[in-house]
């Protein structure tokens, strides 16, 4: 009994002081412009808006080679963390606010993406070769419209706008041991806050597919998880995940890309 009230104690305490960080900092934003200004269009969405055939995320591909077998069994090292960035996340309870990124790539697959607390979890989102590339022309059509002033801050479905693949997540109460996962649907979009655009992936929740259903005990499903990003964090993200880097990453001949400078609108 005691036991669980301090596991319950400090999973409050730890999601206080995520929701503590994510409203103490000062939000940066790429400048819109005031909103009488802004040209509004309607934005066409992907046509291609379905999941990308195959299972680019098999059991086999994710458990890596060069793993041991107590790495395996105990959920470890299942991918290096490379460089740190920042974004923006906001979480069930508190508004946007500021997350400390690790970029991250499994050894010798075409998978990478990125780490970071959302609420009291850990979560690793992930992208296959060909959800990453669509990420990327989904952040180039982001630019885009951001250019031509065509970002409608009506837009209650914004955050979809640019499609949608499928991904895959590891996750757990701390990052150094994520027991669970599962393969959610993750859009493309973006959402205006405070004003100001942010380019935007959005995670929907998704069955936990590392425990039994049918048993009581451990998480029953993620929930949704929006990630926001100005376009200086964006182009940080979208340089790791391009092809040129994750096949010199598996050739083991790069750095990752450094965090760069914010634009002005």
């Amino acid at each position: 009994m005691k036991h669980s009230i301090f596991l319950a104690t400090a999973a409050f305490t730890l999601a206080a002081t995520f929701l503590s960080c994510a409203s103490s900092k000062k939000l940066e934003s790429d400048s819109y412009g005031e909103e009488e200004e802004v040209q509004v269009s309607q934005i066409s969405v992907n046509q291609s808006q379905k999941k990308l055939d195959g299972d680019h995320y098999s059991p086999e591909k994710l458990s890596g080679s060069d793993r041991t077998f107590g790495q395996k069994l105990f959920n470890l090292n299942k991918y290096a963390k490379l460089d740190n960035f920042t974004l923006y996340a906001k979480p069930v309870l508190g508004g946007l606010g500021t997350r400390k990124g690790t970029l991250i790539y499994r050894e010798g697959t075409d998978i990478a993406g990125f780490e970071c607390y959302y609420d009291s979890c850990a979560y690793a989102v992930q992208f296959a070769k060909a959800e990453r590339n669509a990420l990327i022309k989904a952040f180039e059509r982001y630019k885009k419209d951001f250019d031509e002033k065509k970002l409608d801050r009506k837009d209650s479905k914004s955050r979809q706008a640019y499609g949608f693949v499928g991904g895959y997540e590891d996750f757990g109460n701390i990052s150094a041991s994520m027991q669970y996962y599962c393969k959610p649907k993750i859009y493309f979009g973006y959402n205006f806050v405070s004003g100001n655009p942010y380019f935007c992936i959005y995670v929907k929740k998704a069955e936990n597919l590392a425990v039994d259903q049918k048993k009581e005990g451990g998480f029953k499903e993620t929930v949704d998880q929006s990630y926001y990003f100005t376009k200086a964090q964006a182009t940080v993200l979208c340089d790791f995940l391009s092809d040129e880097n994750i096949n010199a990453l598996k050739a083991g001949t790069t750095v990752p890309a450094e965090l760069q400078e914010n634009d002005n609108y």
